[in-house]
């Protein structure tokens, strides 16, 4: 993405708006994308996820947390829990 557009060929009133811009650059040198390798990934600090093109997720952090209101369901042939 280094050929990047103007903000004002987008939207008029997104010109006024560099902030907006600033935040859709920074973002989008969060991501990657390797066709070669089937993979997106977002990197923000010690945080990454990756999605691969034949269905692997992986998330990576110092710390991961979920939470729900209702139910967290686990649904695989193998549940690895450490």
């Amino acid at each position: 993405m280094t050929d990047l557009p103007k903000p004002d060929e987008f939207d008029p009133a997104m010109a006024d708006n560099m902030d907006f811009w600033s935040k859709i650059v920074a973002l989008a040198e969060m991501i990657e994308i390797d066709q070669a390798a089937g993979t997106l990934s977002i990197r923000n600090g010690k945080s990454n996820v990756v999605l691969r093109s034949d269905g692997l997720v992986r998330v990576s952090g110092t710390r991961i947390v979920q939470s729900a209101e209702r139910d967290i369901a686990l649904d695989a042939a193998f549940i690895d829990l450490n």
